[in-house]
Formats: structure tokens, C-alpha cells, sequence
């Protein structure tokens, strides 16, 4: 059994760049790369990232050609934790259920640290498997970090 899914807020994203956000098969929920994006690259602000779907509204209301990189590296880091939260909530999952993650970052040494405080505010007990990628840059342009992740699905 194989259920694609996408969000409403990445309809546009499925329809123009041809790929799922999500696919749930043999009861694991796989999530495709995500990078914290906003309009023009400013950061959501405090309201958008209290919850995923506020994240994802933003996302919804913006022509995809104008989403960027959120500008600020620890604001863009949370919103795709909080990106990802929401793709997870659509599948009927959460943050809990994930059982893998890998996370690319371009100047991986330099924004680590940051990187690790939003990480453990999404990313608790039981972790999961983590593995972290240094690349030389992201299909986004600014984006510092891309996650990828693979989750338990509800039954």
C-alpha cells in the first residue's frame, strides 16, 4: 500500500517540481528533503513557528518563485523542523514517530551549534538515527540546511 502526501500548502510544490513531500508505504512515513523557507526570505516570525501549520500557511499564500531561504540561519533551521511537523501531521504522525533523519548543511562547521539548539527543541526522546551531511550548496539559494527524514506511520 502506497499513499502519497502533500499538503495543501505544497500542492504547488508536488504540481510544478514533481515530487511528494511525503509517501507512506509498508506502514513508514518517507519525507523528502525540506529547506526553511519563507516570502523574500524573511523570517516567519515567533506566530508562524509556534505552529506547523502557520508555517505552511505562509508557504500556501506565497507565489512558489517567491520563497526563499529564511535569511536568518537558526529562524530558517526551525522552520523546516516546523515544515516538516506539519508534513508528519498530515500523514498522522509526529515528531516522535521519526526513526531517521539526515541533514544536509552547506558551511556545516560554522552553523552546527546553532543548528543543535533548534534541533533538540524538535527533536526529543527517543532520538532517532541522525546522520549530518556537509555539502557545497542546496537546490534553495541560501538555504543552510536541508532535512530529510523517515518516520513511523500511525496504524
Amino acid at each position: 500500500m502506497r499513499k502519497t502526501i502533500v499538503p495543501k500548502p505544497l500542492k504547488d510544490v508536488y504540481e510544478n517540481w514533481h515530487f511528494a513531500p511525503a509517501v507512506v508505504a509498508n506502514g513508514m512515513i518517507y519525507c523528502s528533503g525540506i529547506i526553511g523557507t519563507s516570502p523574500d526570505g524573511a523570517s516567519p516570525g515567533e506566530e508562524a513557528l509556534k505552529g506547523a501549520s502557520a508555517t505552511l500557511k505562509e508557504a500556501e499564500e506565497a507565489p512558489i518563485a517567491a520563497l526563499q531561504a529564511v535569511r536568518d540561519p537558526e529562524a530558517q533551521f526551525a522552520t523546516a523542523f516546523e515544515a516538516l511537523g506539519a508534513i508528519l501531521k498530515e500523514a498522522g504522525a509526529a515528531m516522535t514517530d521519526l526513526v531517521e533523519i539526515t541533514t544536509y548543511h552547506v558551511d556545516i562547521s560554522q552553523h552546527m551549534e546553532s543548528f543543535m539548539r533548534v534541533k533538540d527543541r524538535y527533536i526529543l526522546e527517543p532520538y532517532p538515527a541522525w546522520t549530518a551531511i556537509g555539502v557545497s550548496e542546496l537546490i534553495v539559494p541560501g538555504g543552510l540546511m536541508e532535512i530529510r527524514a523517515i518516520a513511523m506511520a500511525p496504524v
